[in-house]
């Protein structure tokens, strides 16, 4: 079983339209997508460019679950979770502090 993350999926349909294109690929036995988790397992002798190439013609973005990809994944989903409003906060806090003390 291969795994891919699919991505600019937004409904039942849109991951209804994945299934559909990747299963008319040569070597497909099986597809499941996954609307909650944006990701995709196949089940064949199809390989992962023939795969991607589907979601691609679909309208869709995809990519293989390896092990460099998860690396991958992991860095950037730490980044999208990195607390940037804080530290602006807590400058705004210390500088009205400052002018109410002068006050």
């Amino acid at each position: 079983m291969k795994q891919f993350s699919v991505t600019g999926m937004t409904c039942a349909a849109c991951a209804a339209r994945v299934e559909k294109s990747v299963s008319k690929v040569n070597g497909v036995e099986s597809c499941s997508v996954s609307l909650l988790t944006n990701s995709m397992s196949i089940e064949g002798t199809a390989t992962d460019s023939e795969v991607i190439e589907a979601v691609v013609k679909a309208g869709y973005g995809a990519n293989s679950k390896d092990a460099s990809h998860r690396t991958a994944d992991k860095s950037a989903d730490d980044e999208a979770l990195a607390d940037r409003e804080t530290p602006k906060l807590r400058k705004r806090l210390i500088t009205s502090l400052s002018v109410l003390l002068v006050l």
